[in-house]
């Protein structure tokens, strides 16, 4: 889907790889050539399952905790709404050839997200439909050396010209030891949102983050995703990615 900035998978899983990704030594072949070993450790597993659990923090102070899943087989993904019941089984599919689809189960209706409709948050937080798709970078964006320091390189991101993207513009820092993203910024003429992640660790048969934070700038208002499970190379049948299987369940 040559649109969206792939959240899920961009943030929380990395290749087990043999050996991590010299950022140093690719930097001199110019910033698409780290992003897309960085993207390489993002996406080299066949299948991929992850358990998240979403906070989204109100204007009073309090809380409000969403559980969903998330399924992805190479460039397709699906999103399923486990808990709390008012949004369980609520669906987004991400078909990987640039369409998207929302399955309500309240109106029992699947529609399609048009592209002006996927920077619309979810569920009051800061989670977008965009947010939900998945699909390397490197494909739709210019990428250029932005500054450079002993632990980190940002990368500043430009959407090439006829690229369906939801941001014209992104500056990803990359970590250099875990050869990793660690913050995201979204701007649009402005710094519109920024992500950052956290809570790195070894688990589950790769290295992930298991933190991560989205940030809307103006209002400083913040939702969390946090890792709750990753089950890697599990059989995913193709017809789950399909309108059908957003009504019937997995």
């Amino acid at each position: 889907m040559n649109r969206a900035l792939p959240l899920l998978a961009m943030l929380f899983t990395t290749a087990a790889t043999a050996s991590t990704p010299d950022i140093n030594a690719l930097k001199g072949k110019g910033g698409a050539a780290v992003l897309e070993a960085v993207e390489k450790r993002t996406y080299d597993h066949p299948t991929q399952k992850w358990t998240f659990k979403m906070t989204i923090a109100d204007k009073g102070g309090s809380s409000r905790h969403v559980k969903f899943s998330v399924w992805q087989k190479r460039e397709k993904r699906l999103v399923r709404f486990l808990e709390p019941g008012d949004v369980k089984g609520m669906s987004v599919l991400s078909t990987g050839s640039g369409d998207m689809y929302v399955y309500s189960p309240q109106t029992d209706n699947v529609r399609r997200v048009a592209t002006s409709a996927r920077r619309q948050t979810l569920l009051g937080g800061d989670m977008t439909y965009d947010d939900m798709a998945s699909i390397a970078l490197t494909p739709v964006y210019d990428v250029g050396l932005g500054e450079d320091t002993a632990t980190h390189l940002w990368l500043e991101l430009t959407a090439k010209s006829g690229a369906d993207v939801a941001w014209p513009k992104l500056r990803i820092r990359i970590d250099k030891k875990a050869a990793l993203m660690d913050v995201v910024e979204y701007w649009d003429g402005k710094k519109v949102r920024e992500q950052s992640r956290s809570g790195f660790s070894d688990s589950w048969g790769a290295p992930v983050h298991r933190l991560v934070t989205m940030k809307d700038v103006a209002t400083g208002h913040a939702t969390t995703l946090e890792m709750l499970d990753q089950k890697i190379g599990e059989p995913i049948a193709d017809d789950v990615f399909s309108k059908r299987s957003l009504v019937r369940g997995n």
